[in-house]
């Protein structure tokens, strides 16, 4: 069997929106379907962030690069920094505090690239699809979104091949957080919403990375329910199960990953000020990793005697080896509307390092859900400082032991995710 995969992010493209894909790509050959990638070429790609270790993950995988044409993030990028090769957040054009060129830049970005400012790539990435359709015997094709425009290459090859298409949703789609900090018309808020249900529509199959988002969207198909799919991102675990964690001498808290102002950030800044004010001989490590917000850094380095190792961007075997190194791992989750939804990528590599884990985020959501069990493991609402600072201390306190991997968590490893999605694609043919 062989399926086409299109991905806008593929290595060396970074962080969490690569991987679901790079892995699903690597384990499926081990299950006897043949993937084959169409992407963007790195030089003409607007990624967030770059980690070229990934490569080697993907080196035995057919991987085929279109080339050229007009990149509006790129074009933004140029005129905001005087280089095409800054890099830019998705769903991102500025500050807090924008500027009069920001504000501009993103009514166009909302109101004339829908479903999104990448969406320029796909007049390159269809024929290089069709070519490989005509070329090779395929049996599926799969687009897996964010940018959600990656979508409309599946529904203009299905109008066209007679091939099965899975469309795969990483976010939502209409309903993802970003799309509230952009000035969106009545116009193209309707034309956004009728692309989404048109692909919901006409794929064969929707798959998700969880179940409250597999509900959601199974909620927009009536009589279609039965279409709709959910499996977990997974972790690394030959990766992880290979690092050995070290602590540090002091009591160290880890956040890994981007870390934005849609994220709780003054609880956590809030309740170390008062831990440490109240015990000044605690040492407190923060070890931070990722694109992390300006705003929040300072606040952070305003706190009295709490050690700030900030660390940026690193590969991603760096960031699991500070995983593992960790007393306390921190998640805050986007404090957003349907935040129920959200599971964040590194959940799982979390809970796989058996540390102490703190999420902000919904008690109701998904991420709560699977965190239900696990001793070492708290969700915590926003805004409730007192259970966060009860936590925290309680953390603390308890007897520092050395990292061990958790086996335990094998069942939701890369290789696990990637079986059941090979049984589903078997049974769908």
């Amino acid at each position: 069997m062989k399926v086409v995969i299109v991905s806008y992010y593929w290595p060396p493209s970074g962080g969490s929106g690569v991987q679901r894909w790079m892995y699903f790509a690597k384990h499926l050959v081990e299950n006897g379907i043949e993937p084959i990638v169409v992407t963007i070429h790195p030089n003409n790609a607007a990624y967030s962030t770059v980690d070229g270790s990934l490569v080697k993950q993907v080196e035995h995988i057919k991987t085929h690069h279109t080339s050229g044409g007009f990149q509006i993030l790129k074009f933004y990028s140029f005129l905001k920094s005087g280089s095409t090769k800054k890099q830019i957040p998705v769903g991102d054009f500025g500050d807090k505090k924008k500027s009069l060129f920001d504000k501009l830049s993103g009514y166009i970005r909302a109101n004339y690239f829908i479903p999104d400012a990448r969406v320029s790539w796909n007049k390159k990435a269809i024929p290089l699809v069709e070519k490989i359709i005509n070329d090779e015997k395929v049996d599926f094709i799969i687009t897996t979104g964010p940018p959600h425009s990656t979508h409309l290459i599946g529904l203009e090859i299905k109008k066209k091949h007679n091939i099965k298409w899975i469309a795969d949703f990483r976010d939502p789609w209409t309903e993802v957080y970003y799309n509230n900090l952009f000035k969106r018309n009545k116009r193209a808020d309707i034309k956004d919403k009728k692309l989404e249900i048109t692909v919901l529509e006409k794929a064969d199959i929707i798959l998700t990375v969880g179940p409250s988002m597999q509900k959601m969207l199974a909620s927009k198909l009536q009589g279609k329910e039965t279409k709709v799919y959910s499996i977990l991102n997974g972790f690394d675990e030959e990766k992880l199960s290979q690092i050995k964690g070290k602590r540090y001498p002091e009591f160290t808290i880890a956040h890994i990953g981007i870390w934005t102002l849609q994220q709780a950030h003054n609880e956590i800044v809030e309740a170390l000020k008062y831990i440490i004010s109240k015990n000044p001989d605690w040492k407190i490590r923060f070890v931070l990793v990722g694109n992390i917000h300006p705003e929040i850094l300072i606040n952070l380095r305003k706190i009295d005697n709490l050690i700030i190792d900030y660390r940026g961007k690193v590969s991603h075997t760096e960031a699991l080896q500070e995983m593992m190194n960790a007393d306390l791992l921190l998640n805050c989750l986007a404090d957003i509307p349907n935040s129920k939804l959200i599971i964040s990528g590194k959940q799982m590599e979390y809970l796989a390092t058996g540390n102490n884990i703190i999420v902000i985020g919904d008690k109701e959501g998904d991420a709560a859900e699977l965190m239900k069990g696990n001793e070492n493991a708290k969700m915590i609402s926003p805004k409730d400082n007192k259970e966060l600072i009860k936590t925290i201390i309680q953390f603390y306190l308890k007897n520092r032991t050395e990292p061990i991997y958790n086996v335990n968590m094998n069942q939701f490893s890369r290789k696990s995710t990637a079986k059941i999605l090979a049984d589903l694609l078997k049974k769908s043919i």
